[in-house]
């Protein structure tokens, strides 16, 4: 489950309290908000913290108001703090780091130097559906590229887990297939080298499909049906896909 943390302006309070309301219960993102966390006699600074260091994804909600927020500017800090120490890890590990930031920009302001490079996400009142599915696709890691002419599309991948899938018929080359048509390239290429896959044995200019489908052929030689160790390698690079 994709866990994020929504910084904020308690001035844009009702906006917030949408956005997060609708990622908790339209699309299962366990989102974080203050005013539903912190209760009468919690320490703050200790709950911030423990919201922090457990998200995945900080949403950092972009309006006047915030930018010159006190309380933003201490939980964007300490996020930033985990994440360049999360990055050096995943460096050193040869992997994608788990955790990243989205700015959400809700009213116009100026963005703050260090966003200047994070491509951000759109959502005001007069565009709230456009910009919350953008949202759920960046959070999810999905691009919505539409697919190449002659390529087979099939259902989005539900965000039930493994166990559930299989249970109700699901097989798993199929589920397989279909996750791993719905990772990024970068992703892609984490699995490829989590589950020490030869990339000599893949197609160099081929579509991701035709990448998936011989992954699967290669662990299907591999493993058998159960393709445990495949799925593992795409959980673990892909969390938000269980």
């Amino acid at each position: 489950m994709v866990k994020a943390f929504v910084s904020h302006s308690s001035i844009d309070k009702p906006f917030v309290e949408r956005l997060a309301t609708d990622l908790r219960t339209r699309e299962g993102i366990d989102a974080w908000l203050d005013k539903w966390e912190i209760l009468p006699g919690d320490r703050i600074p200790e709950k911030l913290a423990a919201g922090l260091a457990d998200a995945d994804i900080f949403l950092l909600i972009l309006s006047p108001d915030s930018v010159n927020s006190q309380w933003v500017s201490y939980e964007q800090d300490a996020w930033l703090t985990a994440q360049v120490e999360e990055e050096k890890l995943a460096r050193q590990e040869s992997r994608l780091p788990h955790r990243r930031l989205i700015p959400v920009l809700y009213k116009n302001c100026e963005k703050p130097f260090f966003l200047q490079s994070f491509l951000h996400v759109g959502i005001n009142q007069a565009n709230y559906e456009e910009g919350f599915q953008e949202l759920v696709r960046g959070m999810r890691g999905e691009s919505g590229k539409p697919p190449l002419k002659g390529e087979t599309t099939t259902a989005p991948v539900s965000t039930s887990s493994t166990t559930g899938q299989i249970a109700s018929g699901v097989v798993p080359r199929i589920l397989a297939f279909n996750l791993l048509k719905c990772l990024l390239p970068a992703q892609f290429d984490e699995v490829i080298f989590r589950y020490d896959i030869d990339e000599s044995q893949l197609p160099t200019n081929g579509a991701q499909v035709q990448k998936a489908k011989d992954v699967i052929k290669l662990a299907s030689q591999k493993e058998g049906q159960s393709l445990s160790g495949l799925l593992n390698s795409i959980y673990q690079t892909a969390p938000h896909l269980k």
